[in-house]
This record gives C-alpha cells, sequence and structure tokens, in this order.
C-alpha cells in the first residue's frame, strides 16, 4: 500500500531577523571594580584625594558600557549600573569627609591658638615691668632668690645682657646673634617632684622685650658653656646649674622681662617673672 507524497511544510510570515551575539561586558567590569574601590577609599584621608579619581574614571567607564547594554551590543546591564551608583557615591563621599575633615582641623588648630594665647598673654597680677631705669619692679623674683616654677625650686643666679662674648666661648661655631645679642641667663634648678626630672627640657626661660615680643631660648642657636641641654637628669632633691640664651635686639633690651616657666604648660600662673640684672 503506497501512501501519497506530502506536500512541503509552508512557512508563514517574513523570516526572523538576524541577532548578532552580544558582545563582552569589559568596561561595565571596569567600572564596577573601579566604583567599589574608589567607594572603599573615600572614607580615608589624604587617600580619598586619589578615591576621587578613581570614582569619576569608573563614573567615565560606566556610562557609555551601560549605553552599550541598553542598545544591546553588549552586556553588563547591571555590572555597568553598579560601577555608576558606587562611582557616584565615591566622589560624593569624598567631599563629604574632605570637608568633615577640614572643620575638625580648623576646630582644632582654633583651640591651639586659643590656648597659645593664653600661655603667652600673662595675667595682670603675674605681670613684672621694670622701670627705665633697669630695676626691676616689686613683683619681679630678684637675682640669688628661689620661686617655684612647676616641679623646679628655680633660682637665677646671673644674667648676661650682653652675651656674645660667653655665647662665642661656648662653641667655635656658633653664629652671630641673628637679632644682634645673646642674653645669657644662669640659673640654678632642683627638681621637688616625685619621679625624675629633665631641668635642660622642662625649664624654659623667655625675654619679654620692650618691642613688644618674645625672645624664648629655644629660638637660640648657640651652644653655650654651660648649656642647659647638658644638664643631667635629676631624681627628686637633685640640683644643677645651667644656662640659658635669647637671642634679642638691643634695642628691646631697655624695660624688658625675663621669665622661666614650664616647657609645657597651659597654666600660665606656672610662670615666675625675675630681675633682668
Amino acid at each position: 500500500m503506497s501512501y501519497p507524497p506530502q506536500a512541503p511544510p509552508q512557512f508563514y510570515g517574513p523570516p526572523p531577523a538576524y541577532q548578532p551575539p552580544k558582545k563582552g561586558a569589559g568596561l561595565a567590569i571596569a567600572s564596577m571594580v573601579l566604583g567599589i574601590i574608589a567607594l572603599l577609599l573615600s572614607w580615608i584621608p589624604i587617600v580619598n584625594n586619589v578615591a576621587a579619581v578613581i570614582g569619576l574614571v569608573g563614573l567615565g567607564l560606566g556610562i557609555p558600557a551601560l549605553l552599550r547594554a541598553r542598545r544591546g551590543t553588549h552586556g553588563g546591564t547591571g555590572m555597568a549600573i553598579t560601577g555608576l551608583i558606587t562611582s557616584v557615591l565615591a566622589v560624593v563621599v569624598v567631599f563629604a569627609t574632605q570637608a568633615f575633615y577640614a572643620e575638625v582641623i580648623d576646630e582644632v588648630q582654633e583651640e591651639l591658638d586659643r590656648a597659645g594665647d593664653e600661655i603667652s598673654a600673662p595675667p595682670a597680677g603675674d605681670t613684672a615691668p621694670v622701670d627705665a631705669g633697669g630695676e626691676p619692679a616689686a613683683e619681679a623674683v630678684p637675682l640669688g632668690v628661689p620661686a617655684q616654677v612647676g616641679d623646679y625650686q628655680v633660682t637665677v643666679d646671673a644674667v648676661e645682657l650682653d652675651g656674645n662674648a660667653t655665647a662665642a666661648a661656648g662653641n667655635q661655631f656658633n653664629e652671630p646673634a641673628t637679632n644682634g645679642q645673646y642674653v645669657v641667663v644662669q640659673l640654678t634648678a632642683t627638681y621637688t617632684g616625685a619621679e625624675e626630672g629633665f631641668p635642660g627640657m622642662d625649664l624654659t626661660a623667655v625675654v619679654h622685650g620692650s618691642d613688644n615680643r618674645q625672645y624664648s631660648d629655644s629660638e637660640c642657636m648657640a651652644v653655650l658653656p654651660d648649656d642647659a641641654m647638658n644638664a643631667p637628669t635629676l631624681n627628686p632633691g637633685g640640683t644643677d646649674t645651667f644656662q640659658f640664651c635669647m637671642d634679642v635686639p638691643p634695642a628691646a633690651l631697655a624695660g624688658a622681662e625675663l621669665s622661666v616657666e614650664p616647657t609645657i604648660s597651659f597654666d600660665s600662673d606656672e610662670r615666675v617673672f625675675y630681675a633682668l640684672g
């Protein structure tokens, strides 16, 4: 028994359009990776400057990656969106954190400036002016008389208003005084604390010039014959005699004042004024 031949299949409608294969998602991946890195680094001070650059690069890669993915020529739509979001967030966080850190730094600087002003400005009851004849006012501690300065009992033994020769004898490499004249102060310090003291570092001497400027021993670069930096470590009750120098303009010495105070102190009441001669 034979069967009639079957008719070939019939196709209705236009043939399906050719769909080219999608290309890779390299830009989307790069954008996502850079965005995540930038977001992680955006919280770290200083480093977040680099994070901002990385975020901008991630943003620049994410936009074309997303456009390609939307056209269907490339893959990685989700990764491109992730890269854009993380990159934008990283840049925003960088600006926010830098503004915050700048505000914190400004506040700390203001506090330090305020503390410095309190230290450098003695209260009215602590000032010890010297009259035009060089005689100290009653508030100044005379030479040879001890006074308590922080953890030390300090006696100013001698003051050389023109100590250039002493400074020159201290070290052959000493330069001439920048401001014109070295003032050399010799003092004796007895440690009255409970542990151990470093008088050459714990104490500082300051000439308050008649030009309304302060000249500290920390600004004097000359090495003296009995320099304070060579003072030994003192146990309770220990005593040593050493010298400080200040680089002062000669014109500022008429009517100037001398103070000895703890090197690190936020209490101007610990400053003690001594006679300059």
